[in-house]
């Protein structure tokens, strides 16, 4: 009785314990995902002008400006950038200031560029205005043409709702992209699942190729020992050398030979032997190789005997014992290699930075001209983008809430991928379960 007792104390003591580290994980997942939004967002707000008179020596300068920041000290403001974004921030003491004000006929202009102006005038009359019209207003730079403009607003003079509107579609510009601009993610977002796609293609047959052949055939010995412990430990191979693998055989080596025996007359101008979406796609194919194998090997193994057995009494073969019986009942265990492949593939950066990814590609990876998926193609990726944003923006109070913008987008990919993966994989299980 005592042994009893203590075991179901045991027992309700584990459940405990893993109870609170599945609500621990769920609360840094909401945590995590709300930081990423709440950051992001903040790129996106409506900042109010004001219109600053401050004491600088002895001289009181009056500028109208975006209010940026105030942490209680110090103001930083933006005004105009007539000659390149980030190039008008001033730092205000506010012991400095005379006086501020925020006038509601204070425009800000969003131009395609990515440069910010703020004036005084009429937001209506100048969206009427034909494309080929200047605006003129002081603060505006001569022989600006609506055209130019993409989003004009009196942020002093909207409302809550308002305010979201604006928010909510900058987000989507941002997001979808804009033909006036290049500086948003859709290219980014193409590129990155079209990878994935491209990487669970090349990945999931081979793996599981090897490891039917490890489980099937190579039985227990020496060399299939030695095998698997290899495919564990290049599981553990940091992520870059796999680039600087890609780089050498793939680029460097099969793809300049490729491009001497068929596109001789472009060269010198490479075709595969540059970075692109088939390298890229390979490298990170070998970087998932040993999850692929090792879920679909433990899959294998859970394959009940007596399906085997039963199947080779009714007079299968080796072959047709592992297509008809052994590969579908292991399904779900396939998925889950993909799945894994997926988590660890869609978020890698070393590696795509030596074997085709680029800050800014002319054209996408797959469009509507034959043969619509190019593989030669240098690509944008989400996680390049983050990268980039967060180190190599020229404007970090803006390029900052982008890398969080792209962060946030690409936890949502990877989440939809891995949860259309997961109902999949479900509804085998439950398709397997009464064979099993």
């Amino acid at each position: 009785m005592a042994r009893a007792r203590n075991a179901r104390r045991t027992d309700a003591a584990g459940l405990w314990l893993a109870a609170a580290g599945i609500a621990i994980s769920l609360a840094a997942l909401v945590g995590l995902v709300a930081l990423l939004a709440s950051q992001a967002l903040s790129g996106f707000a409506v900042r109010p002008i004001e219109e600053i008179r401050w004491r600088e020596v002895d001289i009181v300068r009056q500028e109208l400006a975006a209010l940026v920041a105030d942490d209680g000290a110090h103001l930083v403001v933006r005004g105009s950038e007539t000659e390149r974004a980030g190039g008008a921030y001033r730092r205000v003491a506010l012991a400095d200031v005379v006086s501020r004000e925020r006038p509601r006929d204070a425009v800000s202009l969003r131009l395609a560029d990515g440069r910010e102006l703020v004036a005084r005038g009429d937001v209506a009359a100048w969206l009427a205005l034909e494309n080929a019209a200047t605006i003129a207003a002081p603060g505006l730079p001569p022989g600006l043409r609506r055209a130019d403009v993409v989003e004009a607003i009196a942020p002093n003079a909207l409302g809550l709702g308002a305010r979201a509107a604006v928010v909510a579609s900058r987000a989507w510009q941002f997001v979808a992209g804009d033909e006036r601009r290049d500086d948003g993610l859709f290219a980014a977002l193409v590129g990155t699942v079209v990878l994935v796609f491209a990487m669970s293609i090349l990945v999931m047959p081979l793996g599981v190729l090897a490891a039917l052949w490890l489980h099937e055939y190579a039985g227990d010995g020496i060399g299939a020992r030695a095998i698997r412990a290899a495919v564990a430990n290049l599981a553990g191979v940091p992520a870059v050398i796999y680039g600087l693998f890609g780089l050498v055989l793939f680029v460097h080596t099969v793809g300049a030979n490729l491009d001497a025996w068929l596109f001789a007359d472009a060269l010198p101008s490479p075709t595969f032997g540059s970075g692109g979406l088939m390298w890229a796609s390979m490298t990170l194919a070998l970087l998932t190789l040993p999850v692929v194998v090792t879920a679909t090997e433990e899959g294998l193994a859970r394959v009940p005997q007596g399906l085997r057995q039963a199947a080779l009494a009714l007079g299968a073969t080796r072959a047709e014992l592992i297509r008809r019986v052994v590969l579908p009942v292991a399904r779900p265990a396939l998925l889950t290699g993909l799945i894994l492949a997926i988590a660890r593939a869609a978020g890698e950066v070393a590696p795509l930075m030596l074997v085709g990814v680029v800050k800014y590609a002319p054209a996408l990876p797959v469009d509507g001209e034959f043969p619509y998926l190019h593989a030669s193609r240098q690509f944008m990726h989400l996680g390049y983008t983050v990268y980039d944003r967060a180190l190599a923006g020229g404007d970090a109070l803006r390029s900052t809430p982008q890398a969080y913008a792209a962060a946030l987008l690409l936890v949502a990919v990877v989440a939809i991928l891995n949860l259309s993966a997961i109902v999949v994989r479900n509804r085998l299980r439950e398709s397997t379960r009464g064979l099993a």
